[in-house]
């Protein structure tokens, strides 16, 4: 045989062996993910169950998005110490250990441990995940397959609302089934190969050892240089998502709908999510991306106070479902915007600014979307949002009437190749 024909067979082998890799990680994912959404949702109805005040659940459903803030911080140095795949197996473990406790005691002190334990874990796992798919693939496979990872994200949680529809939330045997599905995540992952481990380099600023926590701050730093709307857009994303995912149960119950019509529309409310990323998408390639985000901005604060008018039904529920399309859709926008204007040695530490700045928004959602419905009922979760949205257009606005002059990103390429 020639040497090119052992190469080519090399390739292929390692083709096979990479996509065969990829996708037990996404079974593994899909799993775990499916999981966590049918949790999220049982411990909102089991809260509200409880009679737990508005602010009381949005304190407990906060802890979970302050264990994101620490898992964006401390994550990334536990996943260079032990590697991806380890990170990804013990994290998902001790999810799937905390899941069963969550029944035993209905002591709320408790449950804010638990859900902060959660968080952490989560975000350890959804780094490591993301990061090891981005070094799994080749730059050819690499946009098809995160757009395959988020594809699973999106259906692994809608399948994850619409199973606790099967159930009682007062019952044991969901938090049972969530505990199986995180338990069951590790299998398809520990029978794959170890995945190279990533060795720690220089970041950004020159610094080997640098702790993660900093490396964080001065991403949100490199963040607000590069593009300081992003900082508030993506802040208030992060408010949008978490206070949708934490409190909309409440909002429903509180509107007298029965525990399998909050599963159902929770679980379509996430579909409506995904369907709306691929247009959106394509339009912000075309446009000015501040155009895009102001767009989503308005039509968020719009739907929000229609949903603060309309009474329950059809209408009342299509209005949430587009809502849900335009809020979930500005975090891709934003993130796209600011890697615009940045150059690839500062992609890593600009992307850890991204995650902690969401996750510091993701923390405070819950708990101010439920101070505004103990104030004002079951409405002030959407008054809060029309408020949130209404500021980020008005700051998008004033980023637009200040620089014009910037083209949308096709004709910014064709310049610059123009220029060299």
């Amino acid at each position: 045989m020639s040497t090119g024909e052992t190469d080519l067979d090399g390739e292929s082998d390692s083709s096979y062996r990479t996509l065969r890799s990829a996708l037990a990680l996404l079974a593994g994912y899909a799993l775990l993910i499916t999981g966590n959404g049918l949790l999220c949702i049982l411990i909102a109805l089991r809260l509200i169950q409880e009679h737990a005040s508005p602010f009381v659940a949005g304190v407990v459903q906060s802890a979970y998005y302050v264990g994101f803030v620490l898992g964006a911080t401390l994550g990334s140095s536990l996943i260079q110490r032990i590697g991806h795949h380890r990170a990804f197996i013990a994290f998902a473990a001790l999810s799937a250990c905390c899941v069963p406790v969550y029944p035993m005691s209905g002591e709320l002190s408790l449950w804010f441990a638990l859900r902060l334990l959660m968080g952490f874990s989560l975000m350890v796992v959804f780094t490591a995940m993301e990061s090891w798919l981005h070094q799994t693939v080749t730059n050819s496979q690499r946009c098809r397959m995160f757009s395959a990872y988020m594809i699973t994200n999106y259906l692994g949680l809608s399948a994850g609302q619409l199973l606790a529809s099967l159930a009682s939330p007062a019952s044991f045997e969901l938090f049972g089934g969530a505990s199986v599905l995180f338990a069951a995540s590790v299998i398809p992952v520990a029978l794959t190969g170890q995945a190279q481990r990533h060795v720690p380099s220089h970041n950004a600023f020159g610094a080997r050892d640098r702790s993660q926590f900093m490396h964080g701050l001065l991403g949100v730093q490199a963040v607000y240089r590069r593009a300081p709307l992003a900082v508030v857009a993506c802040l208030a994303a992060g408010l949008f998502n978490s206070a949708f995912c934490s409190m909309q149960p409440a909002f429903l119950r509180l509107h007298n709908y029965p525990l399998a019509e909050v599963s159902n529309f929770m679980g379509f409310a996430l579909l409506a999510a995904l369907l709306s990323q691929w247009p959106i998408a394509r339009l912000a390639d075309q446009w000015d991306r501040r155009k895009v985000l102001f767009f989503l901005a308005v039509a968020s604060e719009a739907f929000s106070m229609l949903l603060v008018s309309l009474k329950p039904g059809a209408l009342m529920e299509a209005c949430g479902y587009l809502y849900v399309g335009a809020a979930f859709s500005m975090y891709g926008v934003i993130t796209s915007y600011v890697n615009d204007h940045t150059p690839n040695d500062q992609r890593i530490a600009v992307s850890a600014g991204l995650l902690l700045i969401f996750s510091l928004g993701a923390s405070g959602g819950p708990m101010l979307a439920s101070t505004a419905m103990g104030m004002v009922g079951p409405a002030g979760l959407y008054l809060f949002s029309a408020t949130t949205a209404g500021m980020l257009a008005v700051l998008t606005l004033c980023s637009l009437a200040r620089n014009k002059s910037l083209s949308n990103p096709r004709q910014e390429r064709s310049q610059r190749r123009l220029a060299r």
